[in-house]
């Protein structure tokens, strides 16, 4: 007996998150760093977590085959904009209850977790 390849794919999607996770966590610190207030600096480090995200997840987490496209990015940056809502507003809500950005980026990323696994599979399954 075999098992379903979701339970591969959820594992590895599990290994790719904390990639996604110190490319946010960085580049947040790094505008930090800079004075950039944290919910501004977030919106530009989901965007490059986005984006490191939706290679790793394609090559690795679902191992789809064939040159990625503009248009297959924009299904995953639609389905990923869902969870980025997820994301930044759990986010928001654990950073004004003065949770470090550390903690409210885990907790945003676990939610947005569960809502964009089924979309991304459905994308790099066709």
């Amino acid at each position: 007996m075999t098992r379903p390849d979701w339970i591969g794919q959820s594992l590895r999607f599990g290994l790719v998150a904390p990639l996604v996770f110190a490319v946010d966590w960085g580049v947040l610190t790094l505008l930090a760093g800079l004075g950039v207030p944290p919910l501004a600096g977030r919106l530009v480090s989901l965007c490059a977590s986005v984006s490191v995200g939706f290679l790793a997840n394609r090559f690795f987490t679902f191992r789809a085959r064939g040159r990625p496209g503009w248009r297959e990015f924009g299904r995953y940056a639609a389905a990923a904009a869902l969870g980025i809502a997820v994301n930044y507003g759990l986010f928001a809500l654990l950073h004004r209850a003065g949770a470090p950005n550390a903690a409210a980026i885990a907790g945003g990323m676990g939610a947005a977790a569960i809502v964009t696994f089924t979309r991304f599979r459905a994308i790099f399954s066709r």
